[in-house]
């Protein structure tokens, strides 16, 4: 089984830059806390990784990627997300595999969130879906800047808020843990 990363890094929004300094990603981290996941995971395994674009389009640059991936590869697809339960990371949207070697080895670790979560709303649609390749999402847990208003009007996107931050420390465990699962993965065949 071959493993690749997925990474998309297209804005929402047009934002002029985003800034990190000696703690945090500040600014509209949705999309980069990822692609800086993907990237360190990549370094440190050897495993390719794909930075694709259009993510918050049509999914254009996954299109491109699946396209050219054999069917015994494994995609991770690196994103953000809100729903991590308190762990550094989550894994979801999960196709083609069972998890449940998984869960016993991370779940102290990882949320394991069953069933799909917002399926056609990121990368392993395609992936997964549409290509039938394994697949699964994996989610740094960015903050909830709207977390605790009630009934905030209009409803904001607080993926897409362009005034967020995550430390760089939670970029790094989510890292970290991405690497010993990609190393797992790479020992032992998914069923």
């Amino acid at each position: 089984m071959k493993i690749v990363l997925s990474a998309h890094f297209d804005l929402a929004r047009p934002v002029m830059s985003i800034n990190m300094d000696d703690k945090n990603l500040l600014g509209l981290v949705d999309n980069f806390a990822g692609v800086f996941v993907a990237y360190q995971a990549s370094r440190k395994t050897g495993i390719p990784v794909y930075f694709t674009n259009y993510e918050e389009l049509e999914f254009d640059g996954a299109q491109e990627v699946a396209k050219s991936l054999s069917k015994d590869t494994l995609v991770i697809v690196v994103d953000t997300t809100m729903d991590a339960e308190d762990k550094p990371t989550y894994i979801g949207n999960v196709y083609g595999f069972s998890t449940d070697p998984l869960k016993n080895l991370f779940s102290d670790r990882i949320f394991f969130k069953d069933g799909m979560f917002e399926e056609t709303e990121d990368e392993t649609i395609i992936y997964g879906g549409k290509y039938g390749l394994k697949t699964f999402y994996f989610g740094v847990p960015i903050p909830n800047p709207h977390a605790g208003i009630k009934n905030p009007f209009p409803k904001p996107d607080a993926y897409h808020t362009i005034d967020n931050r995550i430390s760089l420390e939670a970029i790094d465990k989510a890292s970290a843990l991405l690497v010993e699962l990609i190393e797992w993965l790479s020992k032992n065949n998914l069923k």
